[in-house]
């Protein structure tokens, strides 16, 4: 049986809200398809994930056990008894860290020029109130959502995220960030490093002109629903109150593609996702709807959504 549902390679591993099952080999195929409550044991849900042979073909290669309800014991015994090799979810103190995000619509980051020789950069690095694609779901930031961290925050300008490379920080005045209704704005003189320096001139002559921010979010301050757009279901996460602001930095290469930095982005930011299966909102959309929603979306731009996997060699 073919299931039209392809994984990414975030979902192609277990979760941290997930044990694991392995059935088979995962070298051996290069694309999945995910089944969630495919199967129930005494009234709880296992998901299946299916390795798919070719276009018309796929056998099951693992299931997984959402710990909201199961323990690890039970879903140990119950792939024990399935022959398989388990694999416990992952702690979830193995997720802390700041989630990176570049908004592709944000201001470029640009030198102001106010006569007196300083070194000065200013930009949105944080927009509120746009819809960006980010991997498998769209995101939005809310107004407001900065309000009650900024009281507290001491941020730093990053040359791309390096914490050994500080450029500004607010609490030496050197960095000014200010909330409005279009989002947080940032003004820095970055004339006081090394690094600073050195950047002001590839900032100037738009070498580098982006910008990314590093920031926390915790359960209460975002919510997941699912939405449809131009007839296509999809995941949004709103960001409603940020627990933490560390950086904002001009990046070189801002949307971090085939980096550990990207990967460890869709964990975080997937941490609080709900379980379709026990909240009825939110979670995965549709298996019979997605390839017609990929379609849709790619249309629409919407880019970043992919549902096929190569090669995914960990974690099944």
């Amino acid at each position: 049986m073919m299931f039209k549902r392809i994984l990414s390679a975030l979902e192609a591993r277990p979760y941290p809200n997930e044990h694991s099952c392995r059935l088979k080999d995962p070298g051996k195929y290069k694309k999945f398809a995910r089944k969630n409550c495919h199967q129930k044991h005494d009234g709880k849900c296992i998901d299946y994930i299916f390795g798919i042979i070719n276009e018309n073909e796929s056998e099951l290669q693992a299931m997984r056990y959402p710990t909201k309800a199961w323990t690890e014991k039970a879903a140990r015994a119950h792939c024990s008894g399935k022959s398989g090799t388990f694999e416990a979810a992952k702690e979830e103190e193995s997720l802390d860290g700041p989630e990176r995000r570049y908004l592709p619509f944000a201001q470029e980051m640009r030198v102001v020029d106010d006569g007196d020789g300083k070194m000065i950069v200013e930009g949105y690095p944080i927009v509120y109130n746009v819809y960006a694609p980010i991997w498998m779901f769209r995101e939005i930031i809310r107004p407001g959502a900065a309000t009650e961290v900024l009281k507290t925050a001491d941020e730093l300008v990053l040359w791309d995220h390096e914490s050994s490379q500080p450029m500004a920080r607010r609490s030496n005045k050197t960095l000014e960030v200010k909330e409005d209704d279009h989002g947080v704005h940032i003004r820095a003189d970055i004339s006081k490093t090394v690094w600073g320096r050195n950047g002001f001139e590839a900032i100037k002559n738009k070498v580098i002109n982006k910008m990314s921010f590093a920031f926390d979010v915790d359960g209460e301050g975002q919510k997941w629903h699912t939405d449809e757009v131009e007839g296509v279901k999809i995941q949004t996460r709103e960001i409603v109150k940020f627990a933490h602001l560390y950086d904002y930095s001009p990046v070189s290469y801002p949307a971090y593609k085939q980096t550990s930095v990207d990967a460890r982005s869709k964990e975080l930011a997937f941490r609080y996702r709900p379980d379709p299966e026990v909240s009825g909102e939110g979670g995965a959309v549709a298996p019979e709807d997605v390839v017609e929603a990929g379609i849709k979306i790619a249309q629409a731009r919407v880019k970043r959504i992919t549902f096929y996997l190569e090669g995914a060699k960990n974690g099944h």
